[in-house]
């Protein structure tokens, strides 16, 4: 019996220490954080028009905005253009950059263009200069129109593609 009341002392006295110095409150600071000068959105639009014309229409399936930049930062964008307001072409790419100041739009990744006249262009990192009307990518480009293929390693054309330049070009013809 007196086994067990010095044991029984010992262990209240361990777990008296033990919860003394575990439970010894530590002061938790909490930095305040500056104020996130981004916003997200689901479902973005942006319209363009000039002289009343529909110039551009982009939508994407998310946006970050950052407000110190004024760039969205796009997840899916489909942008349409249109050429004085009629349909010209189609970018699709897998994120985008867009300039909310010049409507300058960044393709980032794998970047798609379909124009109207059924002619298709393949591409990674493709820019749209929105004051110019201009698409271009320094990487390689693959551009089918019908009857034939054509490779390069540069471009830039208008948005309707009747305007390209190609360096380094091969033309494949089906």
């Amino acid at each position: 019996m007196y086994f067990c009341k010095k044991n029984l002392g010992f262990i209240i006295s361990f777990f008296s220490i033990f919860l003394f110095f575990a439970c010894k409150s530590e002061k938790v600071v909490i930095e305040e954080m500056p104020p996130m000068s981004e916003q997200t959105i689901e479902k973005f639009t942006i319209t363009q028009t000039e002289n009343g014309k529909l110039k551009m229409m982009l939508e994407a399936e998310s946006a970050i905005i950052d407000e110190n930049t004024n760039i969205a930062h796009l997840n899916l964008p489909i942008v349409k253009f249109y050429d004085n307001g009629n349909y010209a072409s189609t970018l699709i790419a897998q994120k985008a950059d867009v300039n909310l100041d010049t409507n300058d739009v960044k393709g980032i990744g794998k970047c798609i263009v379909d124009t109207a006249n059924k002619e298709h262009i393949q591409t990674t990192d493709l820019m749209y200069n929105a004051k110019k009307n201009l698409l271009y990518s320094d990487n390689d480009v693959k551009i089918k129109k019908p009857g034939h293929t054509i490779f390069g390693t540069r471009f830039d054309a208008d948005i309707k593609l009747e305007k390209v330049t190609i360096r380094n070009q091969r033309t494949v013809f089906d």
